[in-house]
């Protein structure tokens, strides 16, 4: 056969790998989809490149013989054993000497545990008769998900573990427990993380107005609750639910069993809060929630002694006082009035201030894809894009993806919006990418640019540039530690407005684009990266110096911007600010 027939014979339809994170010592299974179109065997030369940021670490090359039609083919990966570290998987069909006939990318990484990298998901599907355990776990694995939320899969908020196999929770949903146990070992299996959501004070009518004395008021003493639905219980140190709650909390982890629990609140009572008359003792949440996710921990952890606790701050209350707890993440639930692109950059650094050593999760639901349709899909596709890369490219991490390619559009999560598989396959290339550059965009070194230092070291030829993310520029953000100065630039050109709940039009992409950027030390290489162009693969660019006022610029073009990119400027030692 000619190689022009080979060429035109031969593609590699998907490429993954078979864990969403991997420890150190252990390797990894390349999982290759090939389609032979020719009617009889076809032998090629496979090419594996595993790669830190721009740097090829190892590779080797097998000669593979491929059957008509497709087939899913299984290679052995030997990783690194440095952890905190994400990597590039190219792979190539071709001929000896010849250009490739196929050619396809991945990512992975090697971490302690899940809070060196927290990328969040969820299931909320438990339904009975449901075994798809495998399947909808599989699915989170594609995204490098490595950490899921089970949500609602309890009996009732006051009491965790159910009376029976299959039951009705709450709101009348049926859930069965054996489908909740088979997605916790099938979520083990894939290398994720098992979180059993708890609401920390909420309680069902028949238990909270049985007990009154468990329950917070207000000024006027009418008692706190979500309509009604569930009352708001007392969490101080001296209150019976507390050892009630704390319990339930200990039950589920040992009982499911579950590897933590995620730890819920719902935004509200803020300020001072009473008990029951006729003591109506005074309480504030904000100096009760901090005991509490500590006493949980310290709960959880004598049932299984690695269990870990992410709490809710809802609307980012009270993040002051529960930033610095023992809890394992620092999560928001993103809701106005930080409605802007700029609020979620503050909401990061503002919660890695208060806790430096631990990463940030944004629950921020993406209201544009519930039932979109038609036309307002593309849209709400676009805020999708824009949004994610807003968190990612902050520090961030984004609470977004679930079970069968779902993303979350409603704080109920059973309601997420199911995407369609050519945008599946999108954001797919979007968690590659912050896996394979998460040391260049999630390392806790990294330090921000404050907005007038940005305005004042960037310029882009023909673009406005903002620090802030407003509508009509592309927004630049700085960030830099040792050996690396990153620019990430976000197109927001086309958009309308800067909120970041809202419909967006497509991006239209920018080409050519010149960039001067101030810079100081010695430069070793530049290039850029994108989850938009070469399924995230580095570009080395080419870049001069030039001396203007003293200070020394750098100077150069990339390829195209659509939505989000990273230019990566490489230097000896520590960038300073220039």
């Amino acid at each position: 056969m000619s190689k022009q027939r080979s060429e035109q014979a031969i593609s590699l339809t998907d490429l993954w790998v078979d864990r969403a994170v991997y420890r150190p010592g252990e390797a990894a299974t390349l999982l290759l989809l090939v389609h032979n179109r020719e009617e009889h065997p076809v032998t090629a030369l496979l090419h594996v490149a595993l790669s830190w940021l721009d740097q090829e670490v190892s590779g080797y090359d097998q000669w593979l013989e491929i059957q008509p039609g497709q087939q899913q083919v299984s290679l052995p990966l030997a990783l690194p054993v440095e952890s905190f570290r994400g990597y590039g998987v190219d792979v190539t069909l071709g001929d000896e000497g010849a250009s490739p006939w196929a050619r396809r990318s991945t990512a992975l990484d090697v971490l302690e545990n899940w809070t060196q990298a927290p990328r969040y998901g969820f299931l909320s599907d438990f339904a009975p008769g449901d075994h798809g355990a495998e399947a909808a776990c599989a699915s989170l694995a594609r995204y490098h998900v490595n950490l899921a939320q089970f949500y609602d899969w309890m009996w009732r908020h006051y009491i965790l573990m159910p009376p029976e196999e299959e039951f009705s929770d709450a709101l009348g949903r049926r859930v069965s427990l054996r489908v909740v146990r088979e997605k916790v070992a099938a979520c083990r299996a894939q290398g994720i993380a098992a979180m059993g959501y708890a609401a920390v004070y909420g309680a069902e009518p028949e238990y909270a107005l049985e007990h009154p004395a468990e329950m917070l008021y207000d000024e006027e003493g009418k008692p706190y609750s979500l309509a009604e639905l569930f009352y708001i219980m007392n969490i101080h140190a001296d209150n019976p639910w507390r050892a009630l709650i704390l319990a339930e909390m200990a039950r589920a982890v040992r009982e499911v069993p579950f590897d933590g629990l995620h730890l819920d609140q719902y935004g509200f009572p803020k300020g001072q809060v009473f008990g029951p008359a006729p003591q109506r003792v005074p309480y504030d949440l904000a100096e009760d929630f901090p005991v509490f996710i500590d006493a949980a921990r310290a709960a959880i952890r004598e049932a299984r002694p690695d269990a870990r606790v992410i709490f809710n701050a809802v609307e980012n209350w009270p993040i002051e006082t529960v930033a610095p707890t023992g809890q394992d993440a620092t999560y928001i639930e993103v809701w106005p009035p930080y409605t802007n692109y700029a609020d979620l950059q503050k909401l990061i650094l503002e919660a890695r201030r208060l806790a430096p050593e631990k990463q940030v999760i944004l629950a921020a639901y993406l209201t544009p894809l519930k039932g979109a349709r038609e036309a307002d899909v593309l849209q709400a596709e676009s805020a999708t894009r824009l949004a994610s890369a807003a968190i990612w490219a902050n520090g961030g991490f984004h609470l977004l993806m679930g079970e069968r390619d779902g993303a979350l559009c409603d704080p109920y999560y059973p309601l997420y919006a199911s995407l369609r598989p050519e945008f599946a396959d999108i954001m797919r290339g979007l968690y590659d990418f912050v896996v394979r550059y998460e040391n260049t965009l999630s390392d806790p070194r990294l330090v921000t640019a404050p907005v007038d230092e940005v305005l004042q070291r960037i310029q882009i030829q023909g673009s406005a540039v903002s620090a802030t993310g407003e509508a009509g520029t592309v927004w630049a953000i700085l960030r830099q530690m040792p050996q690396f100065l990153t620019v990430s630039l976000i197109n927001l050109s086309t958009a309308p407005d800067a909120a970041w709940n809202a419909p967006k039009p497509l991006a239209e992409t920018l080409r050519d684009v010149s960039i001067e950027l101030r810079v100081s030390g010695e430069i070793t290489g530049v290039y850029v990266a994108s989850p938009e162009r070469d399924e995230g693969r580095p570009c080395s660019l080419v870049y001069r110096l030039a001396q203007r006022d003293g200070a020394t610029w750098l100077q150069t073009t990339l390829p195209a911007l659509e939505y989000w990119s990273v230019l990566t400027i490489k230097t000896t030692g520590t960038t300073d600010p220039a």
